[in-house]
């Protein structure tokens, strides 16, 4: 008998983690697309821009990238769940507490490195070192990168994700501070 309740405590204890892990990983990528993204006033315009770009909207593979591919940092799950939380609190905090009407999205834009982790770009580009030896122009380029001669980002020489955000966000003599 004491077995039986054993195994019918671990049974429920399994099944109960197999359901938190599953409940868990849905709400972790609803909460990282971007309609859940854009859905807040101060995102339109990221929004946007995205639905133009070949990583969003416009992508003629059928594969289209989350935000928090290439916002999120994607070298190990504890990282990225902290950024994810962390993150999330402070743009939630600045939406509906502090109002992000302030924000100077443009002094953002010269900052997006900062915004960005080569992680999530590697993740999806997850060939690109062995692939650029096969293209010579690619592999020149890609090579300073790989032997860390460098410290650019891939988003200091690959301006994607957001199509022409200019265009979408407010002029820059109404944003007042960077935060």
């Amino acid at each position: 008998m004491f077995w039986i309740k054993t195994l019918l405590v671990l049974a429920i204890l399994g099944l109960a983690i197999i359901a938190g892990w599953g409940l868990t990983d849905q709400a972790l990528h609803l909460t990282s697309t971007q309609q859940f993204c854009g859905s807040c006033h101060s995102m339109k315009p990221m929004q946007a821009s995205f639905l133009r770009d070949p990583h969003g909207g416009r992508s003629t593979s059928g594969i289209q990238a989350l935000c928090t591919d290439c916002h999120l940092p994607h070298d190990s799950t504890v990282n990225y769940l902290w950024m994810k939380a962390r993150n999330g609190a402070w743009d939630v905090w600045k939406e509906f507490v502090l109002g992000a009407e302030d924000v100077d999205w443009h002094a953002k834009r010269a900052r997006a490195n900062e915004f960005v982790y080569d992680s999530g770009c590697l993740k999806c580009h997850n060939n690109l070192q062995s692939g650029s030896e096969l293209d010579h122009a690619q592999f020149v380029a890609h090579k300073p990168y790989f032997l860390g001669t460098i410290q650019d980002s891939c988003i200091d020489c690959h301006a994607v994700g957001h199509t022409d955000l200019i265009r979408d966000l407010p002029p820059p003599s109404t944003a007042a501070i960077s935060e």
